[in-house]
């Protein structure tokens, strides 16, 4: 979506009115109040605006008039480097300097003026009023896309950026660092989202499932079943607590497939995959927990998981970290058994600006042992009851998501009508396999993943129209060097292994609009079609 920074006359040609300009600006407005472009107004402008609305209305006009006609504007801020730049332009005019400044250090795409001499020279183009409109809709009426990306975080920016930034002025101010009010706040609101009694904050992903497995009382000598197609993060999980990762292969939703469980379970409940290997402890391991993995965010089989589980006694901790707000049989995952545990790394459906990460539970005794071991086994301060670490969340990610949190069912919603799109656009595509959703589940496609024949020459093919592409995962983790030991071997898992070779991810965020998607299709069938 274009970004535009809106000058003060403009602002000021509608709220005076000033008639020989006002249909042009208040055209441009107008896009931004429906939402087809991102309007901002630099933070300094709102005084001069209501200096000159002032001399013509009694104060409680000027302030209404500001507040209902800008509201779809968010407030580009002006900070110390944006004077220092401005000062040091060879452009006389101080204020307009300022926006040239501001524009480009937040990456805008056009400031729109009555006054484009005034902002020769600047980085960001100035257009008029009559100008920009007459461009967006030559741009709107013009099919052709020329790129793609892979995910785009900044298209987020302008409905959540001010609110994130008071919160994290207040962080700053008040030098509340760790935990804090708007983790509390956080753990609060996607407690509820997610359907759970308890969430708490964490430092990752990656530690949230450390913390599972820990309270779940995994350790030396334990075995924990997880599907052999997961990021790695998962097995590591299991292999920091000592414990070894039991590998199984994915079934056709590229989730762990459960009769391969049940096929282990009865074969082996006390299972060592090399028994000849040097393993810490010695002799055979104990399975004793399962991680399904929801991966791409598309929920596991958890019917069939939970009976299994019931079956043999095994503890079930939920890596949910690609699938927030997705539910199986209409429960949001999470809650089927000990822990869900969550990642927000930036790129996830819900991202922070940094790493952060979440557990939820229903269980109040695993939910106290969970919080002491996220600091250092504490509840009390000084008072450790456990052997703990540091995992705590920081304010600053706190404040993040308790203001990102508000919006995650909405683009989850532009998700999956993406994912539709997608499996329009490619259903004629003989060569390239979409993902399929299981009967009865609410999957949210953190990942489109499709399997494509020539896979490496689509991906480069790909790039080079401009469509970033990533590949999730191309090697399973039991053939990775770092679980070597373990004593796998290629074929042990065949149907992870051949999906590894075939699996391309498409660009999929909520802000991808339908002729990129198209566009995306388009050059998948053509590469096709010329390969003959």
């Amino acid at each position: 979506m274009i970004r535009i920074l809106l000058d003060i006359n403009v602002v000021l040609d509608i709220l005076l009115p000033r008639r020989e300009f006002y249909l042009d600006s208040f055209a441009v407005l107008n896009l931004c109040a429906l939402n087809k472009v991102e309007g901002w107004l630099s933070a300094d402008s709102y005084s001069t605006v209501h200096y000159y609305l002032k001399k013509e209305f009694d104060e409680l006009v000027a302030r209404n008039k500001i507040f209902t006609n800008l509201r779809s504007l968010s407030v580009l801020p002006v900070r110390k480097s944006t004077l220092t730049e401005a000062n040091a332009s060879l452009s006389p005019d101080f204020e307009d300097n300022m926006k040239m400044a501001a524009a480009s250090q937040f990456n805008l795409d056009y400031i729109i003026t009555r006054n484009t001499r005034h902002f020769q020279g600047s980085p960001v183009p100035a257009f008029t009023p009559a100008e920009f409109v007459s461009l967006f809709k030559e741009t709107n009426n013009n099919p052709l896309v020329s790129s793609v990306p892979f995910v785009d975080l900044k298209a987020q920016h302008h409905r959540t950026y001010n609110e994130i930034d008071d919160k994290l002025t207040d962080v700053i101010a008040n030098t509340a660092f760790i935990l804090g009010k708007y983790v509390e706040e956080f753990e609060g609101a996607f407690a509820a989202m997610q359907g759970a009694k308890h969430c708490i904050g964490l430092s990752s992903g990656t530690d949230a499932l450390h913390i599972a497995l820990l309270a779940s009382g995994i350790g030396p000598g334990d075995g924990v079943i997880l599907p052999v197609n997961t990021f790695i993060a998962t097995a590591e999980a299991v292999s920091l607590c000592g414990a070894t990762p039991v590998f199984v292969d994915c079934d056709e939703y590229y989730n762990v497939d459960v009769e391969k469980v049940r096929e282990l379970m009865e074969g082996h409940p006390h299972f060592h995959p090399h028994p000849d290997l040097p393993r810490q402890g010695g002799g055979n391991i104990q399975i004793k927990a399962i991680i399904p993995v929801h991966l791409y965010g598309q929920p596991a089989n958890m019917e069939a998981v939970g009976a299994l589980a019931d079956q043999y006694g095994l503890t079930i901790v939920e890596d949910c970290c690609q699938a927030h707000l997705a539910r199986y049989q209409e429960k949001p995952v999470g809650n089927f058994g000990a822990f869900g545990a969550f990642s927000f790394f930036p790129g996830k459906n819900l991202g922070a600006y940094g790493e952060a990460g979440a557990l939820i539970t229903n269980d109040d005794g695993l939910y106290e042992k969970a919080r002491m071991i996220r600091q250092h086994g504490e509840i009390q301060r000084y008072q450790h009851q456990v052997i703990g670490h540091n995992y705590r969340m920081e304010a600053f990610q706190g404040a993040v998501l308790s203001v990102k949190a508000k919006y995650l069912a909405e683009w989850t919603e532009k998700r999956r009508v993406n994912a539709a799109l997608y499996r329009e656009f490619l259903k004629d595509v003989e060569e390239v396999q979409v993902p399929t959703e299981r009967e009865n589940v609410y999957s949210v496609y953190h990942l489109f993943v499709i399997q494509a024949v020539r896979r490496e020459a689509l991906q480069k093919y790909l790039l080079e129209k401009g469509i970033a592409t990533g590949l999730h995962y191309p090697t399973p983790l039991h053939l990775q060097l770092a679980y070597q030991h373990l004593g796998y071997k290629t074929g042990d898992f065949p149907i992870a292994e051949a999906g590894a070779k075939r699996i391309l991810s498409l660009p999929m965020y909520p802000e991808l609009d339908e002729r990129q998607i198209r566009y995306v299709a388009d050059q998948i069938k053509d590469f096709y079609a010329a390969a003959g």
